[in-house]
């Protein structure tokens, strides 16, 4: 791994494209291929974030769960196509009832902070408004 960014690239039909030197070893195998054969069962999570990148032409950043697994996500769309970087925030430890309880309540406090973070930006000059 080179620490580089990781990221995989797709079509207007979400099929993989292009993938970053970080990915190449487990997704090379699926270039040219729907996104979803890769991630089965990851449609309904990632799908939404597309069509927002697409439909407005921003770029789309989300915190998502998916596998038993938190991933931050930066969906940046070019034309028709959407390129996609990803980075791993937390697994889910499913050892002992005690360990899945500590990271879902790990993984909540997460996505709450990133909610806050998305939704709730500071005014910038609030303070002086007041005055």
């Amino acid at each position: 791994m080179n620490n580089g960014p990781r990221y995989f690239v797709l079509d207007a039909d979400d099929r993989i494209v292009q993938v970053s030197e970080d990915y190449h070893e487990s997704m090379a195998r699926f270039l040219g291929h729907l996104l979803w054969e890769y991630f089965p069962g990851a449609e309904p999570v990632l799908q939404p974030h597309f069509e927002s990148a697409r439909n407005t032409g921003n770029t789309v950043e989300s915190t998502i769960f998916y596998a038993g697994t938190t991933v931050d996500v930066r969906i940046a769309p070019a034309g028709n196509s959407l390129t996609v970087e990803s980075s791993p925030r937390m697994e889910l430890n499913v050892r002992t009832l005690a360990t899945l309880t500590e990271s879902l309540q790990r993984i909540e406090a997460q996505l709450a902070g990133r909610a806050s973070e998305q939704f709730d930006p500071p005014a910038p000059a609030s303070l002086q408004a007041l005055l």
